[in-house]
């Protein structure tokens, strides 16, 4: 939401070093105005018994009524509304006294207005609500009185930000209370999947979340990523979070879209503590991702020697990485130095698949090159049991050149116009961009 000052702010300002105007001069919205800002109540008085004109406005579009508000004069605010000051009047850009009020966070004033009939659901010019404005403040007090006006507590905003989650994020604990209490949906969900939850969770906004789960909240719902709060949380090192989380039932064993679960994240970052308590809890050491890769490969690859022990401790088993036997080097292929001397055309490749890079290793920003050796049949494709590793960082790397290798497809090797079976030594670079 846009959280610009009102134009209010600077008239007050001027207004505020106005001296009171003379007899005579009550027709000028401007004298008014200066009293009023100046919390002279003697003056406005005498004003308004003057005839001055009480809904009189500066060209600014800014009213007396407004000036009370925004300086928090709640006791001229009172004599304004009794002297029929209407409460609803827009400011050239759109601002009301009740939407001043709200932004300020004067809740007495604010409780005024809506007894003399303020709408508790208005927005100004940039369709930013009442209701909005005391959030963005942090303002729960102002917060309640408007939602018992009236206000929807399940406002959503231009952005799609439901209002319970625009709090959570800024971490407005009274606020996130005022909107539960009176009907907002714990589990609401932004167009990304986010919920105020996770939303407090990113934040580290313990407090939110405290609140969130003890009305509640899911904490098994995904975001548009696929990633649970507890997720979020193991990977983020919000120890006191994960254990709240896992107090209120969060599964421990759920997983990203890309199979890595909150005990393989911990791991990867280092968190000892968080995994002792998943662990405690039921995490599964051995549950492996889609590449085979477990949470104790993520801590082989930070070099983390407690948690290694304390994984081992829990009967954590090595990655189980898939790859196909190898053979001996077959004697009768066409060599690399051959190819390179003999050969009248050297293989060339056609086709391959795209690398796909090991989860595990990309989320802990590992980077590497893996070098196979291999033999390109009369066909053009890789005989399976002929792919040796030369240099490899990481078997989660060799397995997925691997892949790579074997769905690749090449035009063979020519030896005086006729295919020849030849072995050959491939590169794949494994890189984050």
């Amino acid at each position: 939401m846009t959280t610009s000052i009102p134009m209010a702010a600077a008239l007050l300002t001027i207004a505020a070093h106005l001296a009171p105007a003379p007899v005579g001069a009550q027709e000028d919205p401007m004298a008014l105005i200066a009293a009023v800002a100046g919390g002279d109540m003697a003056t406005v008085v005498a004003l308004l018994d003057q005839g001055a004109t009480v809904n009189g406005q500066a060209e600014t579009g800014y009213t007396a009524l407004m000036a009370a508000v925004a300086q928090g004069h709640t006791e001229i605010v009172e004599v304004l509304l009794a002297r029929g000051a209407a409460v609803d009047t827009r400011s050239n850009d759109g601002w009301t006294a009740l939407a001043l009020a709200a932004y300020h966070g004067h809740a007495p004033i604010a409780v005024q207005l809506l007894q003399h009939g303020a709408d508790a659901r208005s927005r100004n010019d940039e369709d930013d609500s009442v209701l909005r404005q005391a959030i963005a403040g942090g303002h729960a007090e102002v917060v309640r009185s408007l939602l018992e006006a009236g206000a929807d507590p399940h406002e959503v905003d231009g952005r799609g930000l439901p209002a319970v989650i625009d709090a959570a994020i800024a971490g407005h604990v009274g606020v996130v209370n005022a909107l539960l209490d009176h009907g907002a949906d714990p589990d609401v969900q932004a167009g990304s999947g986010m919920t105020a939850l996770i939303s407090a969770i990113v934040g580290g906004r313990e407090e939110v979340a405290a609140v969130l789960l003890a009305k509640g909240a899911d904490p098994d719902i995904p975001n548009a990523a696929g990633s649970t709060a507890l997720l979020v949380a193991s990977v983020s090192g919000h120890a006191s979070l994960v254990d709240t989380l896992l107090a209120h039932g969060a599964e421990v064993n759920a997983a990203t879209e890309v199979g890595l679960t909150s005990l393989m994240l911990a791991s990867l970052e280092g968190y000892v503590d968080i995994v002792r308590s998943l662990l405690a809890r039921g995490a599964d050491p051995n549950v492996g991702d889609p590449d085979g890769a477990t949470a104790l490969t993520a801590a082989r690859l930070n070099g983390n020697a407690d948690l290694i022990r304390l994984l081992e401790e829990a009967g954590a088993e090595p990655e189980r990485v898939v790859t196909p036997d190898v053979a001996p080097i077959d004697s009768a292929a066409v060599s690399q130095e051959q190819i390179e001397t003999e050969v009248d055309e050297a293989p060339q490749l056609v086709s391959a698949p795209s690398l796909r890079y090991p989860e595990m290793l990309k989320q802990g920003g590992f980077e590497g090159e893996v070098v196979l050796a291999f033999v390109i049949d009369t066909t053009g494709h890789v005989e399976p049991r002929s792919i040796q590793v030369v240099s490899s960082p990481h078997p989660l790397f060799e397995a997925a050149a691997r892949w790579v290798i074997l769905g690749s497809v090449y035009r063979p090797a020519q030896l005086r116009g006729v295919p020849v079976r030849a072995r050959v030594q491939q590169p794949l670079s494994f890189t984050i961009r």
